[in-house]
């Protein structure tokens, strides 16, 4: 494989550009929005067919990529502000967990299977750990709300995202837009597009993100920061039209990030082996007296001397061909084949405090392959699509931890589960919209899924006895109560996880599993008048069962969970006047069978401990409502709000809250799910002179308090908060642009996740007040 750096990427960019003749760029100059353009009808494929957004009867939010620049948002991370009801928080590794209206799936291993699907023009990433890339040179992002089943197959019970990226351009133009803020962080981004032949055309672009080291150490000592960024994206698409019945676009893309991981801040100490055990340090003393950070989202405490830089390394390509021939006037063969790999490495202070306790490295690979072929049929009133997917996915993960002075370990003992999962996935469809009257539609769908499932785990020793010993220390105990002598079983072997009663030798655990599920969905359209849509819509969703990926002493911590299920009831309207006014809003409710979650049990002699299961029943339900107006010349104002009520009815087999006191979880809502969340932009558009215009803007944020476990104990609470940016610019007809921007302007002081860290909490810190220029010219 090639490998890239950053510098080599911005040679990248810069020579994508260049080899572009100036004259003919010329030509193609992209002109500022006009004033009076107001709102225009916005075109989106949720339905794996271009439909018009107020057509389409379910809650769909679409931003285009000139609108999620303006917003800011860089990557999927920041996505949340453009749309309302989506959170998207980190476990304590850095990855990613997406929830719309609540339903999510918080997991720290690169195994877990989501609850909202991922899509580049259609192409799977399948587990949340592969999204880094997608923000780069996008046309719009679209955002289906409710179960995707029927058509985006398994782990789409939340929604789904579809990034569609910029195509090519039957003329030449290309663009760069450069970004520097007040950390010192730049960013650059260009593409170049135009045809390479009559049928052939290519689209480049690239960006990389280098520097700004954000974060700062609060306590005496050496002055540490962190936070900066090395990251750097390619994609290539190339859109071949051989002849009017067949058209083919392949998409390459790379990513690649050496960052520095955020730094977690400590919220309260909590040593797991009760209050004074925890290690005094001669100079920062123990956890339990160690000061909290200020309110300052800058403030994070690291270890200065780690065993291992904290860093991240993550590198991924993905490769995906869209095979697209019509074989009538009425029938079209689509075929999508798709490749991606990760290769995923972090390493960061897991306890947020200068004192070395813990320092955490996940690491592992994710390799996907998936191969859809679908017909759809476009008839007078009826179109219908049906189709097979397969998919194989293979993942190897690691998770080695060093515990200098962790207070229930012996010192500098290291633990490193590894695991090897393997899934695959076939799956037939069927999706049909007949028309019946020109006010009235019907939809229906189903899909069945087989999924065949493979994992093993191995509690692995590192080399120097110390798992041995202290695993097989514990079998002993285990085994004396019982009344059999001891056993040196456990010296000298691999893998270290204690089996089952009355023998607890150690084993290697293995086990195969097959589920099989239908999806499906059926609902009705009624169009009062041109302007005026009502629907209702019943679906069904299914997210594949899985194994937990945890340090296991025992085999019972490893046990599969079943598939959960969601039966989900959805009624709206959306309305729209002309381009002056979009309308849209719906209510929700779930039905929620089998929810997977982590929790803690407790396990004879060990205390709580964590495993993956099931909560029988529970229930969400809301509404959302989504307005944009254009009231005057040059003047946009757009909002949305949702609120999301969850609840679990039915919490199963008894388990512990976060200090391994039993508790009844009935009642309590799930992980990161406020109940309002809202955002809202306002931008003014004013001619200035001839060809320019002023562009004022201003854009926010608002989450109501959350949680970060089903655990709700304050430790795990997340507070209420509401950020506000601004931008003021010039774009010219020539094709360049200029925008001072503020992120965060009041310097809210918020956080994005809460999560437990073996002796304390810790919280995920937003951004702080940022500030920073970006210019662009396009030609």
């Amino acid at each position: 494989m090639i490998s890239f750096t950053g510098r080599r990427m911005l040679y990248v960019t810069a020579a994508a550009i260049a080899v572009t003749p100036t004259s003919a760029l010329a030509q193609s100059a992209a002109a500022p929005s006009t004033a009076n353009e107001g709102l225009g009808d916005i075109i989106v494929t949720a339905q794996k067919r271009e439909q018009s957004l107020k057509d389409v009867g379910m809650t769909i939010t679409a931003q285009s990529g000139e609108q999620l620049q303006a917003l800011g948002v860089t990557n999927i991370q920041t996505l949340t502000k453009a749309v309302p009801g989506l959170t998207i928080a980190a476990d304590r590794e850095g990855l990613p967990t997406f929830s719309i209206r609540g339903i999510g799936f918080i997991a720290a291993q690169l195994s877990a299977a989501p609850t909202v699907s991922v899509y580049v023009d259609e192409a799977p990433l399948p587990y949340p750990a592969l999204t880094g890339g997608v923000a780069l040179d996008l046309e719009r992002v679209e955002v289906l709300k409710g179960p995707q089943g029927t058509l985006f197959g398994n782990n789409s019970t939340g929604g789904s995202i579809n990034f569609i990226a910029a195509k090519p351009t039957n003329v030449l133009s290309a663009g760069v837009r450069s970004s520097i803020d007040r950390f010192g962080q730049f960013n650059i981004e260009g593409f170049a597009s135009g045809p390479v032949t009559d049928t052939l055309n290519v689209r480049i672009a690239g960006s990389t993100t280098q520097g700004g080291d954000w974060q700062r150490t609060y306590t005496p000592g050496p002055k540490l920061k962190t936070g900066g960024a090395d990251r750097y994206a390619l994609r290539v698409l190339a859109d071949w039209r051989p002849s009017d019945s067949a058209k083919f676009l392949l998409h390459l893309s790379h990513y690649a990030d050496k960052s520095d991981p955020q730094a977690l801040q400590l919220s309260l100490a909590a040593p797991s082996g009760g209050p004074g055990s925890a290690y005094v340090d001669p100079v920062y003393g123990s956890v339990e007296t160690y000061p909290l950070p200020p309110h300052d989202n800058r403030a994070a405490d690291i270890t200065q001397n780690p065993a291992r830089k904290f860093t991240k390394d993550d590198e991924q390509y993905q490769a995906s061909l869209r095979g697209d021939f019509d074989l009538s006037d009425n029938i079209t063969l689509t075929s999508i084949t798709n490749y991606a790999h990760l290769r995923f490495y972090v390493n960061r202070d897991a306890d947020a405090t200068r004192i070395d306790m813990i320092q955490g490295s996940h690491l592992g690979t994710i390799e996907t392959y998936g191969q859809e072929l679908r017909l759809t049929g476009d008839f007078d009133n009826l179109n219908v699509i049906v189709g097979a997917n397969a998919s194989k996915d293979k993942i190897h993960e690691e998770e080695p931890y060093f515990y200098p002075h962790f207070s229930i370990l012996p010192p500098n003992m290291t633990t490193n589960p590894v695991s090897d999962f393997t899934s695959k996935t076939i799956a037939v469809f069927a999706n049909a919209e007949w028309k019946v009257s020109n006010q009235f539609t019907l939809t229906g769908g189903a899909r069945y899924t087989r999924v065949r499932q493979s994992f093993s785990n191995c509690f692995e020793d590192p080399g120097d006895g110390s798992t041995q010993a202290f695993v097989g220390g514990l079998a002993n105990l285990f085994r004396s109560l019982g009344g059999l002598p001891p056993t040196n079983a456990y010296s000298g072997v691999l893998c270290n996880t204690i089996g089952p009663a009355p023998d607890f030798l150690p084993v290697t655990y293995s086990d195969k599993s097959t589920d099989h599920n239908v999806s499906w969905r059926i609902g009705s359209n009624f169009k009062i008048n041109s302007d005026l849509m009502i629907y209702g819509l019943i679906s069904r969703g299914y997210k594949a069962g899985g194994y937990p990926f945890v340090v296991a002493i025992t085999q019972d911590q490893l046990n599969k969970v079943r598939q959960e299920k969601i039966t989900a009831y959805e009624a709206g309207l959306k309305f729209s006047r002309g381009r002056t006014l979009s309308i849209s809003t719906a209510g929700f409710y779930y039905d929620y069978v089998d929810k997977q979650t982590y929790a803690l049990v407790a396990i004879p002699l060990l205390g709580p401990n964590s495993v993956l299961r099931n909560i029988p029943k529970s229930k969400a339900y809301g509404w959302e409502a989504e307005l944009t107006v254009s009231p005057t010349s040059g003047l946009t104002l757009h909002g949305a709000l949702t609120y999301t009520k969850t609840k679990i009815v039915d919490p199963g087999p008894l388990l512990l809250d976060g200090f391994g006191r039993p508790i009844d979880y009935r009642g309590n809502g799930f992980a990161y799910a406020p109940k309002f969340s809202a955002i809202f932009d306002t931008e003014y558009r004013l001619p200035v002179g001839t060809g320019l215009e002023a562009v004022l803007g201003m854009s926010g944020v608002h989450n109501s308090k959350s949680t970060g476990s089903i655990d709700q104990t304050a430790p795990f609470f997340i507070k209420a908060f509401t950020t506000v940016d601004m931008r003021v610019g010039l774009e010219s007809e020539k094709g360049w642009s200029a925008t001072a921007w503020i992120r965060n302007l009041t310097n809210t002081y918020c956080w994005t996740d809460a999560n437990f860290i073996g002796d304390g909490y810790a919280r995920t810190a937003g951004l702080p007040r940022n500030f920073g220029l970006t210019l662009a010219y396009r030609f």
